[in-house]
């Protein structure tokens, strides 16, 4: 992945949902995944946010601060 062609989606992500893509680290060792996982979102009129894949007691985990990636 290079770095422009997510500038660029990153950009079209903001244009389109008023806010960056929320990219928490859940994907980091895969940023050719995160990068279609932004495609997809745009093309699904639906914001790309990492926090949405945890299970729920992962997002109290990482609310509370004791889940990091």
């Amino acid at each position: 992945m290079q770095v422009e062609e997510f500038d660029y989606y990153e950009d079209m992500h903001k244009e389109k949902f008023g806010v960056k893509p929320n990219v928490i680290g859940l994907l980091w060792q895969h940023p050719e995944e995160i990068l279609e996982g932004i495609k997809k979102a745009i093309e699904d009129n639906k914001p790309y946010d990492e926090y949405l894949m945890l299970s729920k007691e992962d997002r109290k985990a990482w609310n509370d601060g004791h889940l990091v990636f």
